[in-house]
């Protein structure tokens, strides 16, 4: 099965793939009745410079649905927006939000281990065509339908 054919045929996992940076969360509370959690885990420069990576995980009942790794090179944002991003207190969405950036979500790849139950994806948050964040992503699959099955969705 393709990427594609189960975003036609769940409706709730397309929800939360087409979901704005920053509202995947929002989305999650809107269809599920349990305690939805986005949390930091950390952020760090792979190596001495300007790039960065953020680790972050989205939680539904305390189950881990999705994880992410955001990277950024402070070089390419405004000084504004890198200092926020350094506090660690904010998010990415919502700091985006804060300074009106326009921004959309361009797909770079997705792949779908049926064996694993997981959705990959690779996509770009970019404003004018600049990029300004690379974000890989994992959806546990067998999460989402543990959450499915308990709030009967």
């Amino acid at each position: 099965m393709s990427v594609s054919q189960l975003e036609k045929d769940d409706i709730f996992l397309k929800k939360i793939l087409e979901a704005p940076l920053g509202q995947v969360a929002t989305v999650l509370g809107e269809n599920l009745n349990c305690k939805i959690c986005l949390d930091l885990i950390e952020q760090n420069t792979p190596k001495p410079g300007t790039k960065f990576e953020r680790k972050i995980v989205v939680c539904a009942d305390e189950l881990p649905l999705i994880r992410a790794i955001i990277k950024f090179d402070r070089t390419e944002l405004p000084n504004s927006i890198v200092n926020e991003l350094l506090k660690k207190h904010s998010l990415v969405g919502t700091i985006l939000n804060r300074y009106d950036i326009v921004n959309d979500k361009k797909v770079i790849s997705s792949n779908l281990n049926i064996n694993e139950k997981k959705l990959h994806r690779v996509y770009e948050i970019q404003s004018y065509g600049k990029v300004l964040f690379e974000i890989t992503e994992e959806i546990k699959l067998d999460h989402l339908d543990v959450i499915r099955k308990k709030y009967h969705l």
